[in-house]
C-alpha cells in the first residue's frame, strides 16, 4: 500500500518542484541574460534614374549679306545649305540664293582650266583679260539632270552671247558640297573647285 502511494505522489511532487523553480531550477544560472530577439531593420533607398539628354547639334545659319552689299572677305559657304550637316531641306529659293551669295564676286578655277572664271555680281562674267566676250548672266539653278532629292547639287548656268551657240544657255558648272568642299561633277576631271574672292570683280564694282 505504501509503495503504491509513493508511486502516485512522486510524479506530482516532481511537477510541483519544476514549476516552483522555474528557469532557475535544475542547474539554470540566475545571472544568465535573457535572450532578446530584435527584428532587423531594413532601409529601402529608392533611386530614380535621370534620363540622359542627348543634345542634337544644330547648325546656325550663316549670315546672308544684304542685296547690293559688297563682300570683300573670302567666300564663306552657308552651312545650313550643306546636306551633310543638316537634315532639313531648305526651299529652292533659299538654296539658290545661298549659292549665289557664296559665288558672287568670286574667282573659280578647276584643274585643267587655263584661266580663272570670275563670277561677278549682277550676272557679269569675266576672265583675267576683262569681260568674257561670250558668257554673261550667270545664275544658280537646278537642271533637269539634277534630282530634286539631291538638293545639295546645283548648276551654274550662263547665257552665251557670242559665237556659234549664241542665244543658248549652258550649265558651265555642276557643283556639289561634300566633306566641307565644293566639287565639280560635270567635268571629266572630277575634283574640288578652288573658290577665292575676285579682286577683278571687286575692282569692276567700284
Amino acid at each position: 500500500m505504501t509503495k503504491r502511494l509513493i508511486a502516485l505522489v512522486g510524479p506530482c511532487l516532481l511537477a510541483m518542484i519544476a514549476v516552483a523553480c522555474g528557469d532557475e531550477g535544475f542547474g539554470a544560472s540566475p545571472d544568465a541574460p535573457t535572450p532578446t530577439n530584435v527584428p532587423p531593420t531594413f532601409v529601402r533607398i529608392v533611386v530614380t534614374p535621370v534620363a540622359t539628354r542627348t543634345s542634337v547639334p544644330t547648325v546656325p545659319p550663316t549670315r546672308t549679306p544684304e542685296p547690293g552689299e559688297l563682300r570683300t572677305g573670302e567666300p564663306e559657304f552657308q552651312l545650313h545649305l550643306d546636306p551633310e550637316l543638316t537634315d532639313v531641306r531648305p526651299e529652292d529659293d533659299v538654296i539658290f540664293a545661298g549659292w549665289t551669295n557664296y559665288l558672287a564676286n568670286a574667282a573659280v578655277i578647276h584643274q585643267g582650266w587655263e584661266t580663272e572664271l570670275h563670277l561677278c555680281s549682277n550676272g557679269v562674267v569675266m576672265i583675267d583679260g576683262g569681260l568674257h566676250e561670250n558668257f554673261t548672266n550667270w545664275q544658280i539653278r537646278r537642271s533637269p539632270a539634277i534630282s530634286s532629292a539631291d538638293w545639295g547639287t546645283v548648276a551654274v548656268e550662263i547665257e552665251i552671247i557670242g559665237g556659234r551657240w549664241k542665244g543658248r544657255h549652258w550649265d558651265v558648272l555642276t557643283l556639289v558640297r561634300r566633306v566641307g568642299k565644293v566639287f565639280v561633277t560635270n567635268s571629266p576631271q572630277l575634283g574640288p573647285l578652288d573658290v577665292t574672292r575676285s579682286e577683278l570683280c571687286l575692282g569692276n564694282s567700284i
